[in-house]
């Protein structure tokens, strides 16, 4: 008897771009729908809920996978009794299969999240980690193309950068078209519910059109209010005047004991946008001093008369040292750090004490006082948060 052997099309064991369907690859092509993009602080993105349902149209259910690679803690503040700002690092594998289940491709991608000003530690984190999760599918995701978002990196442009792929069969005739019906405009996951505390002086600033005093620029120390009077603002909330300082950096000059102190004083209002003429003033106070240090080195030099009743002795006075190029380089280079980690900070709308928050938390001491290395290391931390944040 002859034995007629019987030969079944299984798949294939591995799985490449021609797995894909037509309407899968014409899908891919198109361009995203303008309804699905949301703006974030001047960015365009998709939101995570969305991408997960298109992840599904595109591949099926049980068509792709996430797994989580890395979920750790970067920061944790208390940037006001009670008030807790997290942020976390997430590290995420996407992967993709085709409608028989082999896997078609993977890919890898991190980012950061955070949440600000929450009343509940555990929520804020809670929050953190799942906006780190979220940013970083997102980002495998637009490997995908134009449906995930991939136009959007082009300055947040909704035309399609994919338009056609050499490795897929020619899609159909209308391939601009997208491949399902426009859905309604896609809106934004509700966000974590931040109790505002009451403003402690809401009419205290008023737009500079409407009010004939200097602005915050402008106001001296002696017009500057007693410090324990000032509101502390929290990340979540704008300045009450845009563009003015966080702190009275005048009188800050004015009692910086040291060049250095001083150096990063000014610093400090350079990374906060200070104007030029403000500046100016800072460099005033500093010429002040010195003047006012070199008038005294004679008298302490020059030698005392005899006295009959033995006097007090004198204060002593700080007399400017020789000039060290070494040393002013080193200053430089110092100030130049602390502006950096400064300006990373306002990008995540941190204040500068907030900001000595972290560095006591990570390095021991006070921004001012840390050395070159650590303020770059903090501040490439930052930057790495606010680029997820924005992303």
């Amino acid at each position: 008897m002859t034995v007629i052997p019987l030969h079944r099309n299984a798949p294939a064991a591995t799985a490449g771009p021609v797995d894909l369907t037509a309407d899968q690859v014409t899908t891919l092509l198109a361009p995203i729908n303008p309804s699905r993009v949301q703006n974030h602080r001047g960015q365009s993105h998709l939101e995570a809920w969305d991408v997960r349902r298109w992840l599904n149209r595109v591949f099926g259910f049980g068509g792709w996978s996430d797994e989580t690679l890395e979920l750790a803690p970067v920061a944790q503040m208390e940037i006001n009794p009670g008030r807790w700002t997290v942020i976390y690092r997430a590290q995420v594998r996407l992967t993709v299969k085709t409608t028989d289940g082999r896997v078609l491709t993977a890919y890898d991608d991190a980012a950061m999240g955070d949440s600000r000003n929450q009343p509940v530690l555990g929520d804020a984190h809670d929050q953190a980690m799942k906006t780190a999760l979220s940013q970083a599918l997102k980002r495998c995701a637009h490997n995908l193309g134009d449906a995930f978002g991939l136009s959007l990196y082009n300055d947040g442009s909704r035309q399609a950068v994919g338009l056609w792929s050499a490795a897929h069969p020619k899609p159909k005739d209308d391939a601009a078209a997208p491949a399902v019906p426009d859905d309604a405009p896609v809106k934004p996951e509700p966000a974590p519910v931040v109790e505002q505390p009451a403003p402690a002086a809401a009419e205290q600033q008023v737009q500079r059109s409407k009010r004939a005093e200097g602005g915050p620029w402008e106001t001296s120390p002696q017009q500057a209010p007693p410090e324990q009077q000032r509101p502390r603002a929290v990340p979540d909330q704008q300045p009450a005047a845009q563009g003015g300082p966080s702190r009275d950096y005048l009188a800050d000059a004015q009692a910086a004991e040291s060049r250095e102190r001083f150096d990063q004083v000014r610093a400090a209002a350079v990374a906060e946008n200070a104007p030029q003429d403000y500046l100016a003033k800072l460099d005033a106070i500093a010429r002040q001093k010195e003047q006012a240090a070199q008038q005294q080195a004679p008298k302490q030099q020059a030698p005392s008369k005899p006295a009959a009743a033995k006097a007090a002795p004198a204060r002593p006075v700080a007399v400017p040292s020789a000039p060290d190029p070494e040393a002013d380089a080193a200053r430089q280079q110092h100030a130049v750090a602390l502006a950096e980690f400064l300006a990373a900070g306002k990008a995540l709308a941190l204040e500068p004490s907030h900001l000595d928050d972290i560095t006591v938390a990570e390095a021991g001491s006070p921004a001012a006082d840390c050395t070159v290395e650590q303020l770059a290391g903090l501040t490439a931390d930052l930057l790495a948060a606010a680029e997820g944040v924005a992303a």
